[in-house]
């Protein structure tokens, strides 16, 4: 009779991570809901999470229910502050964010053909898009999804109304590394009413712009832009 058990702990260690995943994604759900929505028995679910709860992944407050604890905080964290990418975007995207007066976000790949919202500036309108930091959505058909395909075009951005959301309008563009291969996607995400055809081209300019300068940060040769249309010039 095989003795080989090695698939087990593989499998332990993938239905601890869905778990651990979707108590940072759904904060404040309890132990039956968290076991329907990994797919797994409230028994075994119970096992995994007090095993991160005894590592400090995860709390359970006195209502049972579960929060990222000071473990997961301190990968994020620590994480966020030594990738490159994350250091440099935070200022691009304040700076996106006044040019254009809507709410910026950076992009990045996600799990299973998506892009994961990873930061943000937010607008500070009474009327703004807010709320998807940390959200995935799928490449496929919106704006964002398709910057992080580097499928911009001459414009050096793409547009998307009504795509995720009826009355939102999104306008992304995409950074590179220096290698030239995609590193992440920015964008600028307001309500349509307020983002008319010829805002559109102004806000696709500027999204363009910040993409090269970021860009360029990470090493992309330099190229020159025009600055009313956001177009390369052909000259480095």
């Amino acid at each position: 009779m095989s003795t080989d058990n090695g698939p087990a702990p593989t499998r332990t260690v993938e239905r601890a991570l869905t778990l651990l995943v979707e108590v940072a994604t759904n904060d404040g759900l309890g132990l039956v809901d968290l076991a329907r929505r990994v797919n797994l028995s409230p028994a075994t679910a119970s096992r995994l999470l007090r095993t991160l709860e005894a590592t400090e992944f995860v709390r359970r407050d006195e209502d049972g229910a579960y929060h990222g604890a000071s473990r997961l905080i301190q990968v994020a964290v620590t994480f966020m502050g030594s990738a490159p990418l994350y250091r440099l975007a935070d200022p691009h995207l304040a700076a996106l964010r006044d040019e254009a007066g809507e709410s910026a976000y950076l992009g990045v790949a996600g799990p299973r053909n998506t892009v994961l919202y990873a930061r943000m500036a937010e607008s500070g309108k009474s009327i703004r898009h807010s709320g998807w930091l940390g959200r995935t959505v799928p490449v496929e058909d919106t704006a964002i999804g398709t910057a992080l395909l580097g499928q911009c075009g001459d414009l050096g951005y793409v547009t998307a109304s009504h795509a995720l959301e009826d009355g939102v309008t999104a306008i992304a563009g995409t950074v590179r590394w220096a290698d030239g291969s995609v590193a992440a996607a920015i964008s600028v995400v307001g309500p349509t009413f307020r983002i008319p055809d010829a805002q559109v081209r102004k806000i696709g300019n500027l999204v363009a712009a910040r993409a090269q300068a970021m860009s360029r940060e990470l090493g992309t040769p330099d190229v020159d832009t025009d600055p009313a249309t956001g177009r390369s010039t052909g000259q480095s």
